[in-house]
């Protein structure tokens, strides 16, 4: 991670504005919490009209045409590249997860879902133990990318429909281009050093966050450590579907493993 290597542009803080690409059940509500206890109303929102949409860096500008004044936008369908206007300096925040620990949460958030929300998914979860919606998840014609290389999908940007989207060695290549260009991005395994880190990257553009932070949306029952949540989820799962999940998951550990020594660096 090159964080901060060179001196930022010379931009008023006013024209700072923060894009925060909200991967699911990396955090995401923890970190958007923090923002809006710092900016309050300058902070929007940016959604698809369907679940499985992705936005693009035209759907930022269009936004800011409209409010001129935020001070950050917070988007789980959003995708890289950054916008390019010139009056105007993004910011963006990223957290990365190891991405079997992931799958983990994934199914807890769904499983514990308010009984009013009636997608598949949480269907499925309600229905059964983590082997099953593991196996559904893997198997399914729409909705598996949840559960498969997501990250990698996410960050490489190729992919327009959720529902169908699968992760290419051409798509890990990008996603790792991508996050090694980053001023800065956040492990959610270390999260409060990621804070620190985010909290340095934005004050060099004269930018300042709250310091303190209440985990949001946290998945209560799992083991205290990675190590011992990886090896519960592989207990859980049994060897071959667990190996499955592994090899389906294949980029995602590889731009894991990258950014773990990014971060380390």
């Amino acid at each position: 991670m090159s964080l901060l290597t060179s001196d930022p542009p010379l931009v008023s803080p006013d024209k700072v504005v923060i894009l925060h690409y909200h991967i699911f059940k990396n955090a995401g509500s923890t970190i958007d919490s923090i923002l809006i206890n710092t900016f309050g109303n300058y902070v929007n929102g940016l959604e698809g009209k369907a679940p499985w949409q992705t936005l693009d860096a035209t759907h930022v500008i269009n936004l800011l045409r409209q409010k001129p004044m935020l001070k950050v936008i917070t988007s789980h369908h959003l995708r890289l590249p950054l916008p390019e206007v010139a009056d105007r300096i993004f910011l963006p925040i990223i957290f990365l997860r190891h991405p079997i620990d992931r799958v983990g949460s994934v199914y807890l958030f769904e499983k514990y879902s308010p009984p009013g929300q009636h997608n598949q998914g949480a269907k499925i979860a309600r229905e059964n133990d983590l082997a099953g919606y593991v196996r559904w998840r893997l198997r399914a014609v729409q909705g598996g990318a949840v559960i498969k290389n997501f990250q990698t999908v996410h960050l490489s940007g190729r992919e327009k429909d959720m529902r169908f989207a699968r992760g290419t060695k051409s798509d890990l290549k990008i996603a790792m281009e991508r996050l090694a260009a980053l001023e800065f991005f956040g492990l959610v395994e270390k999260f409060t050093q990621s804070i620190q880190h985010l909290k340095a990257y934005l004050a060099a553009y004269d930018v300042s966050i709250i310091d303190s932070f209440s985990v949001v949306n946290k998945s209560h029952g799992r083991k205290s450590t990675l190590e011992e949540r990886i090896a519960d989820i592989k207990t859980q799962l049994k060897s071959d579907l667990y190996d499955e999940l592994v090899e389906k998951n294949s980029l995602d550990i590889k731009l894991y493993e990258f950014a773990v020594k990014l971060f380390k660096a």
